[in-house]
């Protein structure tokens, strides 16, 4: 059996919201998940299972019309969900009494239970948040009805407040496939057994590196799966270490040209290290109003000429302040008062 696993794909998002190109990384999320339709077609995959956070928040109806047409697209698959933390039931919500394709198998309790596939031999457990937190330990120790099928869990979460686990509680597990949800760093917590699908596309840019889905094959309760990466958006961490000789148009140039050699799909989340020039402080606020550079978190630190200061200062505050911390013992915590008593002083 062939089957493509996803999750978070939070429809309904708006990263990026302060940037020219918010409106493109809105519908990327979209555009995602009619690509992952697309290649369950063309591959003629027969199984599809979305591990939570389908919506970013409560869908709209038109949202999940939306949806229920794409999957309607491939009516050969049968499809099973379930609600994460974020899109979770309420008593009110449209998620709850929607009325999905034929196709669509949605795990609407709050206990775990199972969908049962008929001509796959499969059946499929799970549950869905009816609360934003669910602390409890719900995976652990799980037992499988009958072991004649092919037996998958669909789950989300994996942090403390939200149905923690441990990665040893399912060594040893009789599913054929846990599938998860929830972390949006993709990865095989338990190669071919137990996976982390990840976000489908990243929701901001604190998600790092690619993100897809995976695609797997269960043949005699053995399970192979192999991620697949989507190209829309892909936020990348660049470290720059600055000096006080470097000037506000040098560093520019310098990320300019590094952006410049880098896909288009691709969006820079920058940190700035290193000692500038108290007088010339870089400009972070001019970084962050460049092309593709979605944040900048600036961890300089001024450069202070003590010496200059002193004569600068005199017997003002400042002047003595330096002059006194310059007759202590000169260790780490005299250096640190220095400096931070300094930038304080100078702040004022």
């Amino acid at each position: 059996m062939k089957f493509i696993h996803i999750a978070d794909l939070h429809l309904g998002v708006k990263p990026d919201r302060d940037k020219p190109w918010a409106k493109e990384r809105e519908n990327d999320n979209w555009q995602a998940f009619e690509d992952v339709i697309n290649r369950a077609k063309e591959d003629q995959v027969q199984l599809l299972l979305i591990a939570g956070d389908l919506f970013h928040r409560q869908p709209l109806m038109r949202e999940l019309k939306e949806v229920n047409y794409q999957l309607s697209r491939i009516p050969q698959v049968q499809v099973v969900l379930i609600a994460g933390n974020h899109d979770h039931l309420t008593p009110t919500s449209s998620f709850r009494t929607f009325e999905w394709g034929e196709n669509v198998h949605f795990l609407r309790e709050e206990q775990i239970k199972y969908v049962e596939l008929e001509g796959l031999e499969t059946r499929v457990y799970g549950l869905s948040y009816w609360h934003k937190e669910i602390p409890k330990s719900l995976y652990r120790n799980l037992q499988i009805e009958d072991h004649d099928y092919c037996n998958i869990l669909l789950a989300h979460g994996g942090d403390d407040k939200h149905i923690p686990f441990r990665n040893s509680d399912f060594e040893g597990t009789e599913f054929d496939y846990v599938a998860f949800g929830h972390i949006h760093k993709p990865m095989e917590i338990i190669k071919d057994k137990v996976v982390m699908a990840g976000a489908l596309q990243p929701i901001d840019c604190n998600d790092i590196g690619e993100h897809g889905y995976f695609e797997g094959e269960i043949v005699d309760h053995v399970c192979h799966v192999k991620f697949i990466p989507l190209y829309y958006c892909e936020y990348v961490p660049l470290s720059l270490k600055v000096s006080p000789e470097i000037t506000q148009g040098a560093l520019q140039d310098f990320v300019k040209e590094r952006i410049h050699k880098t896909p288009p799909y691709q969006k820079f989340k920058i940190t700035l290290s290193g000692f500038c020039d108290w007088e010339a402080p870089v400009d972070a606020e001019r970084l962050r109003g460049m092309e593709r550079v979605v944040q900048v978190i600036d961890q300089c630190r001024a450069d202070y000429d003590f010496e200059k200061l002193k004569l600068q200062y005199g017997q003002q505050i400042l002047g003595r302040y330096i002059q006194e911390l310059e007759t202590m013992p000169q260790d780490e915590v005299t250096k640190k008062a220095l400096y931070y008593g300094v930038e304080a002083l100078l702040a004022e």
